[in-house]
Parts: C-alpha cells; structure tokens; sequence
C-alpha cells in the first residue's frame, strides 16, 4: 500500500525478508547505498548533490535492513549540513536538503539511532558555533540560525530521548559555569563568556520554547512535560551567567541573558523575573558621567545584539544610547509580560521607585522620556491590577495557581504578547534602515551629481561678483586716501575669555 511505503514511515525488515525477490535486490541495493554515499562525499557542484538528495528521498525507508550503512549515511549528510567551508545562498539548499534526510533518516530507522542523530547534530552545531561571531555576521550567524531551527525541529520529534539528550548538555553547561566560579581564571572565564556558550543557551531555550508551545497546543500528548522540568535547571544557569562577571563590558552579554529568560517565561508561563538585573544595570557610573567626544569620521558602532562584551568603558554617547534604549525596551517588554498577574501592584513599586530616581538624576533629555514612559506604564498597570484584585472574593494569594490570573478571555495570553512584541522590534529596525542608507548616500553623493553642483556654485559665484562689482564711476574720488576704521587694541583671535 502507499501508505505502508510512505518514504516518511518505517518499514519492519522482517517483512522485507519476507519477500520472494528480497535476495536479488538486497546486494543491487546495499550497492546502490554504497554509491549514493561515495557521491556525496567527493560531489563539490551544489547543483549535482541537491539533486542526488532530492532523489535519495524514496529510498530512505531501505536503509533499514542496513545499520551500519544507516550510521555511514547519518554522518556524510550531517557533515553536508554543518559545512563550515560554503556559505553561499546555492549551498545553502544543500543544508536543507540534508537535514530533510537526516529527519527521514530518524524518523524511519529503529529506536536507538535518534539518539544518535540528537547526538551528533548537536554537536556539529556546538562546534560551528565557536565561529559565530559579529565579525561574521554576515555568513556565520545566518547559517547557525537555520541550524538552530532545524535541531528544534529534531528535538520535537521524541521527547523522550530529547529529555535525556537536553538534561546531558545543559547539565554541561552548568558544570563549565561552576568550574568557573570555582577558579576564577581567565581560561575558565572564557569558556563561559564566549559565543559558543551563549549560542548554545539560546539553542536550549528555543528547544524548550517549543515544548511548552506543543504543550499548549495538545500536540505533545504529555510527553513534552519532561522536556518543561528543565526550565528550572537553565534559568539557573543562565543567571548564574549573569552574574559571573558584573563588570561594565560585559553588559551586553547580560542584556543577552534577559531576552532568554523572558523568553523562557513567556513560553512556559512562569514568573522569572530580570527586573534586578535590568535596574541594576541604571546604576552604572558611566551612565551619569560626561561622555566621551568622538570625531565626525568615527566608526558606527555595532549593535549590542551582535556584541558580546564591549571593547572598553562605555563612554562614548552613541554606546550609551544603545544601551540605555536596550534596557528600557527590555525593562518595558517585563512590565508588560506580567501585567495581569495578581502580585503586579507589589512587583512594579521597586521599578517605580528606581525609574524616579533615575528620571532626576539624569543628563539625557531622551533617557528622562524613556524612563517617564516606563513609569506611566506601570502606574496604569497598577491601578487596573489594584481594582481587578478587589474584585477576587475569598481568594487568599496562597490559592492562586495562575500567573495570569486578571486576563481576561478575549486579551491574548502572555506568549502572543512576547509574539507581538518582538514583532514590533523588527518592524523598528526595519524601518530604520532606510534612514540610515538615505543618510550614506547624502554624505556620498554621485560624481556626476557633485560636478553638477559644483558648476552650479561656479555659475552663482560669477553672477554674484558681477552683481557686487561696483562702477568706477560710483567710486569716489577720495576713497584711496580715507583712513580704516578698525581701532587699535582689538582681540581678533579664536580665543574667548
């Protein structure tokens, strides 16, 4: 039947031996195994190994009968999916291509070699991600975000091996982060505040993130409760993290940790706050000193999402407005997150207060509006959760189980809100790109336009000269011999006093 040979369905070998021409096609097609799999590893052409992907997608469900040509073919294709040579848009295809193969591959073989591919996905994608860094925003970055989706893809399909596989690794990246409070030297600093590390708590917190998403949805079937116990154990790490240097380079990988937790809390529905971290980091001295000048000509900064660590003090305005505005945006996106849970009116007051302050005591007439606009947000946020907390009758706050207990039905629920949110934040800094190639195109103009004004200038200059050219006759006879009028004693320097 089509749907017992469906190329994403397992077929028993049993049955395969079962059939009368089993021992003529099982040689033709170990061959034609043997051959796919040499082709692949010596084809350079992208075109030629899409193709052969592409036609290698019927046959998936054979290999079955083949273990050890099954483990062949797991690792060709998964060094096809984490190359690091190629990063063109063509080889691209090829990535996914592979990693279709690789789904089939782990969807249609027995039990034990999805751990496998969990296993040897992860990690290629760890190793790739040593090389995944701003200086290679560009080809890197890109290629690691399409990995990272296609191993949650992969850790969706079993949630019982992903459990085993994801408590493994993030059990790993805790002991890297104790052994580096522990010692306390620069090695073992490095192993944490490093982008391979970071990169790998976000891959575990978008694995996690679907879980509690399929949870939600019913798709799971209950399995996906394994995979929602790790949140615990990753916001400590990621806290941990935070709190292993609190220096003021680093403050970018600190912003960097609050978008994963609110990130966790929004998907699992959970109360972790960042509240402290992002209102501590207001009380940064650079924050209240005279920034640094900088010269016309200087470099733009990078954003702090492509930044792990700054390169020195923050004391240049442009890096202080980046960050300042990363805060407040950050600091904004917790206050709306828990604006319906119970215990907001008692929660907002520590922001409240610190907002206050910080609206006195600053230089910025922007950072003022910024922290003025977070105040009037929390002051409307917490008078509407002080009169829908009235109307809760006899419900003491140890019976309370929801966090978002004072939503109503028609308002969306705390991960659209996280949805919508970092929706409008790339609608922002889409619209923003114009801007800033309008502003490079004005500060670079055309040669042909520049030779058309500078004509221009000429043909004005001329015609004013003529114009302020006076006539002899209009001159007056004793001009020559007036005296000047400037006095003597007159300072005509630069210098003021």
């Amino acid at each position: 039947n089509d749907e017992e040979m469906a190329p994403d369905k397992p077929i028993n070998p049993k049955i395969l031996e079962k059939s009368l021409r089993w021992t003529v096609a099982k040689p033709i097609l170990m061959t034609f195994i043997k051959a796919t799999l040499h082709i692949l590893s010596e084809a350079k052409e992208p075109d030629l190994v899409v193709y052969v992907l592409k036609s290698l997608s019927n046959y998936m469900p054979y290999v079955t009968p083949f273990p050890r040509l099954a483990e062949n073919l797991l690792k060709t294709l998964t060094g096809l999916w984490s190359a690091p040579i190629d990063s063109s848009e063509d080889y691209q295809v090829v990535r996914l291509h592979a990693f279709l193969r690789i789904r089939q591959l782990a969807l249609t073989q027995p039990f034990p070699f999805i751990e496998e591919s969990l296993k040897k996905l992860y990690l290629a994608y760890a190793q790739r991600a040593k090389f995944a860094n701003a200086a290679s925003v560009t080809s890197s970055l890109p290629t690691l975000t399409f990995m990272g989706n296609c191993l949650v893809e992969l850790y969706s399909l079993d949630y019982h091996s992903s459990y085993q596989h994801a408590f493994v690794y993030i059990r790993q990246l805790a002991l890297h982060l104790r052994s580096a409070m522990q010692k306390k030297t620069q090695e073992a600093m490095a192993t944490v505040y490093c982008w391979q590390y970071l990169h790998c708590l976000k891959l575990w917190v978008a694995v996690l993130t679907e879980a509690c998403q399929s949870d939600e949805s019913g798709a799971g079937g209950g399995d996906d409760q394994l995979l929602r116990s790790l949140v615990f154990p990753l916001t400590q790490v990621i806290l941990g993290t935070v709190s292993l240097i609190p220096s003021t380079r680093y403050l970018p990988l600190r912003l960097h940790c609050v978008r994963l937790l609110q990130q966790l809390a929004a998907a699992s529905e959970q109360f972790i706050p960042t509240t402290s971290i992002l209102l501590g980091s207001l009380d940064l001295k650079e924050i209240y000193q005279a920034p640094k000048k900088t010269t016309k000509g200087g470099v733009q900064p990078l954003a702090l999402t492509l930044r792990l660590r700054a390169d020195g003090p923050l004391r240049t305005m442009d890096e202080l407005e980046m960050c300042i505005s990363e805060i407040f945006l950050l600091l904004n996106r917790e206050v709306d997150l828990y604006q319906y849970s119970p215990g907001f009116p008692e929660f907002s007051i520590r922001i409240s207060q610190r907002l206050r302050k910080f609206a006195k005591e600053s230089r910025s007439p922007r950072w003022k509006a910024y922290a003025r606009g977070c105040l009037e947000l929390c002051t409307k946020y917490h008078q509407r959760g002080v009169s829908e907390r009235a109307k809760l009758n006899d419900v003491a706050p140890r019976d309370v189980k929801q966090l978002e207990l004072l939503r109503p039905i028609h308002n969306p629920s705390m991960g659209a809100r996280y949805k919508a949110s970092l929706e409008k934040e790339k609608r922002l800094e889409v619209a923003s790109r114009p801007i800033q190639k309008t502003a490079q195109q004005a500060k670079k103009p055309n040669a042909e336009d520049s030779e058309e004004k500078k004509s221009n200038k000429r043909k004005r200059s001329k015609k004013k000269k003529k114009s302020e050219a006076p006539k002899m006759s209009d001159v007056p006879k004793d001009a020559l011999e007036q005296e000047d009028e400037v006095h003597e004693g007159i300072d005509w320097s630069d210098d003021e006093e």
